[in-house]
């Protein structure tokens, strides 16, 4: 990135801003090949995205003590991933829809792991989610201020029951896994079978296709007291972490242990 923004540089910016105001199939059809939810290959902390982090990291600056700043807002949001779309949202909420709202991301997409991806199939529009899907327990787990948020927004997340099909990968067999790598454990091993439910989660225990955990640990690439340690930690009746403040030990903590234990 060079410490003076070049005209093509400014233009190209001033066509995203312009893009960004107009609805998804308008700005599909100004600039395909600029669409995010379009754009196939390794989304998210793409090339573009970090490098002028990574400047600044090794001690680059940036002056902008001469740039002409003409514009002014109410609200400048660093971040336009759900937290920092919510922020805007909430400030303009509560000051009227007349404030200025800045929002401002190093991807060329908004949204975070709540954004959307498109797809064109013979024709046919599919839209699929980018990470949504993810969001944890959003009737169990979420404040009543973050519930209000998504019904006001018209979000149904009832519709996940229906959308998305949780027997697809255990169908197969497929079960998570812990992989330990060779440069720590002198060898890699995969462990399949984790008997460990995350709470709150997507998969009900029926479909994790798991194992005791006493199969599970015993493969482990581990000293046995590495084992017996770790299967303590499923099977003892004992919270290893009573009174420590800050932390929840109602459930079994996963962790790999180093090969030398």
């Amino acid at each position: 990135m060079a410490d003076r923004i070049s005209r093509r540089d400014f233009l190209n910016g001033v066509a995203l801003t312009i893009a960004a105001g107009l609805t998804p199939a308008a700005q599909l059809s100004a600039q395909p090949s600029l669409y995010p939810p379009a754009l196939t290959g390794m989304r998210g902390h793409h090339a573009g995205s970090f490098e002028t982090a990574h400047a600044l990291r090794e001690g680059r600056t940036f002056p902008i003590e001469g740039v002409p700043a003409k514009e002014h807002y109410n609200l400048v949001v660093v971040g336009g991933g759900i937290s920092g779309l919510a922020a805007a949202w909430f400030y303009r909420q509560r000051t009227g829809p007349n404030a200025r709202i800045l929002v401002l991301d190093n991807h060329d997409d908004f949204g975070g792991h709540a954004k959307r991806n498109e797809f064109r199939i013979n024709g046919r529009l599919i839209i699929g989610y980018g990470g949504s899907e993810s969001l944890q327990a959003p009737k169990a787990e979420f404040s009543r201020v973050a519930k209000r948020l998504i019904k006001n927004l018209g979000i149904d997340i009832n519709r996940f029951e229906t959308a998305f099909e949780r027997r697809f990968y255990p169908s197969f067999g497929l079960s998570r896994a812990v992989f330990c790598s060779r440069e720590a454990f002198r060898r890699d091993g995969l462990v399949t079978g984790d008997p460990m439910s995350v709470a709150p989660d997507d998969l009900t225990p029926e479909l994790l296709n798991a194992r005791s955990a006493r199969d599970f640990v015993a493969d482990f690439p581990i000293s046995d007291k590495g084992k017996s340690e770790m299967l303590g930690l499923y099977e003892q009746k004992i919270d290893p972490l009573a009174g420590k403040a800050g932390f929840n030990a109602s459930a079994p903590i996963m962790w790999c242990l180093p090969a030398s234990t």
